[in-house]
């Protein structure tokens, strides 16, 4: 969380050529980010559906864990350098979202870890309690929702700033 605090300090954030590059890292950090988010929600669908083991899913889910970190990472530093107006109530909202989707991946990674201690590793999500299942599918589904609406919000805010 310092760097991207100790950048803005350093870094001219007002030069087109670093705004250039900003974006350019933001949009490559939400291709890494969302796209390993993206396989990990279906594959989790796919386990709660019974297509899939749960030990497949926590192997795929820890091994995506960290393209997911590196590109919420990217996302957050470039964001402090596209200098977004946080006096709006749509960057509030997205604000908002981004910190839902990070709490929310973070529950659901225990929620998995959590699954596999205490479940055989063949187990399916077809065979586990019902509130396990709601829970697992309410996970992919704030997921969703939390970073196709940062993304929405991304794109409208730009395409406003630059019309």
């Amino acid at each position: 969380m310092a760097v991207p605090v100790v950048s803005t300090a350093v870094f001219p954030l007002d030069n087109p050529r670093v705004a250039r590059v900003a974006l350019f890292v933001h949009l490559m950090s939400m291709a890494i980010g969302f796209g390993a988010v993206i396989v990990i929600d279906i594959y989790g669908l796919l386990w709660l559906a019974g297509r899939r083991s749960l030990a497949e899913l926590v192997d795929l889910d820890t091994a995506a864990h960290t393209v997911i970190a590196i590109g919420v990472g990217g996302l957050l530093a470039s964001g402090i350098a596209l200098q977004p107006d946080l006096t709006t109530p749509l960057a509030r909202f997205k604000m908002l979202l981004v910190l839902v989707l990070l709490l929310n991946g973070l529950a659901a990674l225990r929620f998995l870890v959590g699954m596999r201690t205490t479940l055989p590793a063949g187990t399916s999500g077809a065979s586990i309690p019902w509130a396990a299942f709601q829970r697992g599918l309410t996970a992919a589904l704030v997921s969703q929702a939390s970073w196709w609406g940062a993304i929405a919000i991304g794109f409208i805010t730009n395409a406003a700033r630059h019309s």
